[in-house]
C-alpha cells in the first residue's frame, strides 16, 4: 500500500471515529431549566432522583416504575418500544434515555421535534456510571449535587476493592425463571458488568443470556453463583436450592456462596443501586472466602 493511500485510509478512520464519538450521546449545549422531564431509562431515572430532580419527572418507561411509586407519573411502556406520539403529546422540556431507547423511528421523531434529548450510554463500568452522572448533572445545572453523588460512588468502589481478598474467583450470574429454568448471563450483560465490579471472572463464554442445565453448572463449578429474579424481588435461596439441589454440589454451594439478589435494577446497565448491591455482595463473598 502506498504512503498516500495509507494516510487517506487512516484519515478516513479518524473521521468516522470522531463521528461515532460525537453521536454516542446527544447532548445539550447549555444547562436545561426543565420543568417537565420524561425519563425512559431506569438508570437515568435513578440519577435524576439522586440529583433531587425527581419531582419534575412527568412520565417514564416501565423499568423506571418501581423507582417512582410515590409520584403520579404517566407510564410509557417498554423503553425499546416507545410511542413518539405518546411522548410528544406531553410536551416535555427534556427527554432522557439511553442507547437502548427505541424504536429508531421514535428517536428520529424526537430529534425532529427539536426537544432537548439526552441519550446516555448504558454503563458497563463504574467509570461509565460516573460519566453519566457528570453528564446529566452538568446538563441540568446540578453539578455540585452531581459531584457529591460521584464522591459517594467513589467511596463505594473503594469499599468494594477493600473487601476483595481473592482475585479472579470464578463467578456465574443466573436469572431464575421459575418454571422455565435458569438463564446464564454471558458477556455484554449487566450480570457480567456486576461480576467485573466484584473483581470476579465470568466463566460464561457467550454473549447475552442462554438457558443452562444443572449439569453444565456442575461442570463449570463456579466459586460464586449470583441468582436474580426480575420480578417479586430476590428469589429465596433455600427455595431455589430445594428446586435445584444439585447446586449444593458446586464450589459455590459448598462454601455457601450462592447468593440471591433483586435483578429488577439490573436491566439497562450498571446503576447506582447495582453499585450499592455490589458493595454488600463483596462483603458477603469475600468474608466467605477467608
Amino acid at each position: 500500500m502506498s504512503q498516500s493511500k495509507f494516510s487517506r485510509l487512516n484519515t478516513r478512520k479518524l473521521f468516522y471515529g470522531v463521528i461515532l464519538l460525537l453521536t454516542a450521546q446527544i447532548t445539550v449545549a447549555e444547562p436545561v431549566h426543565a420543568e417537565k422531564i420524561i425519563s425512559v431509562d431506569s438508570n437515568a431515572t435513578e440519577i435524576l432522583l439522586a440529583l433531587d430532580i425527581g419531582s419534575k419527572i412527568i412520565a417514564a418507561d416501565i423499568t423506571s416504575e418501581p423507582l417512582l411509586t410515590s409520584q403520579n407519573v404517566k407510564q410509557l411502556g417498554y423503553h425499546r418500544a416507545l410511542s413518539a406520539e405518546a411522548i410528544l403529546s406531553l410536551q416535555p422540556d427534556l427527554i432522557v434515555g439511553s442507547d437502548h431507547t427505541g424504536p429508531t423511528s421514535t428517536v428520529k421523531a424526537i430529534q425532529n421535534a427539536q426537544i432537548n434529548f439526552i441519550q446516555l450510554n448504558s454503563p458497563q463500568t463504574i467509570a461509565d456510571l460516573r460519566s453519566n452522572i457528570q453528564h446529566l448533572a452538568k446538563a441540568l445545572d446540578r453539578e455540585k449535587t452531581g459531584q457529591q453523588l460521584i464522591d459517594d460512588i467513589q467511596r463505594m468502589e473503594t469499599a468494594i476493592n477493600d473487601h476483595v481478598k481473592e482475585s479472579n474467583l470464578k463467578m456465574m450470574f443466573l436469572l431464575d425463571l421459575n418454571d422455565r429454568g435458569l438463564s446464564q448471563a454471558g458477556r455484554d450483560t449487566v450480570g457480567h458488568a456486576l461480576i467485573n465490579v466484584l473483581d470476579g471472572q465470568n466463566i460464561s463464554e457467550f454473549n447475552g443470556y442462554q438457558s443452562v442445565s444443572l449439569e453444565s453448572i456442575l461442570a463449570m463449578n463456579p466459586d460464586v453463583i449470583l441468582v436474580g429474579s426480575r420480578s417479586n424481588g430476590a428469589p429465596d435461596t433455600e427455595q431455589l436450592l430445594s428446586r435445584h439441589p444439585l447446586l449444593k454440589n458446586t464450589a459455590a454451594g459448598q462454601t455457601r456462596r450462592i447468593i440471591s439478589i433483586d435483578a429488577s435494577k439490573l436491566i439497562a446497565g450498571l446503576s447506582i443501586s447495582a453499585v450499592k448491591k455490589a458493595d454488600q455482595l463483596a462483603a458477603i463473598i469475600y468474608s466467605s472466602a477467608r
